[in-house]
């Protein structure tokens, strides 16, 4: 855990200004963050607090609150230069909300006292162990009810990633889909649903940064969506999305 902390508050310490978010520019993760909001939107209440743990730079995070500007937005981020540009993006889109640098075990809120918890890319970096405490404070300041989203990309085989680097990102673990609903169950969540999804090519991150093969993806948006839920995303899938809510009290 200390070493995937080191990976990580290096490439966030590098962060400046130039980061900033811009929702409108094609890039690879606007491209998949796009796709999640249409999932995500169904579920975003019309009021309330949408809190994001391991935020990184806020990019979901803004994302949804650019559609919907009632919601308040908190960020929340164990390093200190994530939090500061999470707060820059929020000002810079003219959203209402902030950012707390702060751990994802230890979250400094009260208990259910947001509308909706969420994470991108987090979960999968922990072992069971962890997970079982992080989901935990994650229920636990989610009003009953509430909306639980995560997406897992998961230490598996895909499309995307046909040879798995994980040093480049830390631990994974490589925990099934039927293995995570055991795990959110028994932390308090009712599951609504998960599936595997994000059909997307080898590398894309780094390969399809701009230009015309970047394009060619945009276009596909709509087949790419297609395919999730389906037994070709359970195996090229680069990750998997859950929705579920707080078991009430």
């Amino acid at each position: 855990m200390k070493e995937q902390k080191s990976e990580w508050s290096k490439k966030y310490n590098n962060l400046t200004t130039q980061h900033s978010i811009d929702l409108d520019k094609k890039s690879p993760e606007n491209f998949i963050d796009q796709i999640k909001l249409e999932y995500i939107g169904m579920y975003i209440p019309d009021n309330g607090i949408v809190l994001e743990v391991g935020a990184g730079s806020g990019r979901l995070l803004t994302r949804i609150g650019s559609k919907n500007n009632s919601l308040k937005l908190i960020g929340v981020d164990y390093i200190k230069n994530s939090s500061k540009l999470i707060k820059e993006n929020i000002f810079s889109l003219n959203l209402n909300g902030t950012a707390i640098c702060a751990d994802a075990f230890h979250l400094p809120f009260k208990s259910n006292s947001v509308s909706v918890v969420l994470s991108g890319g987090l979960l999968e970096h922990f072992n069971e162990t962890e997970i079982d405490n992080v989901v935990k404070e994650m229920v636990r300041v989610l009003n009953p009810h509430g909306l639980f989203y995560a997406d897992i990309v998961p230490e598996k085989f895909s499309l995307c990633r046909p040879i798995i680097l994980t040093k480049h990102g830390g631990y994974e673990n490589n925990f099934s889909m039927d293995k995570w609903r055991k795990i959110l169950t028994k932390n308090g969540l009712l599951i609504d649903r998960i599936f595997s999804g994000c059909i997307i090519p080898p590398n894309f991150y780094c390969w399809f940064r701009s230009g015309p093969q970047l394009d060619i993806v945009y276009n596909l948006k709509l087949w790419i969506k297609k395919m999730d839920n389906t037994f070709v995303s359970d195996t090229f899938g680069f990750l998997y999305y859950v929705f579920a809510f707080k078991v009430g009290v």
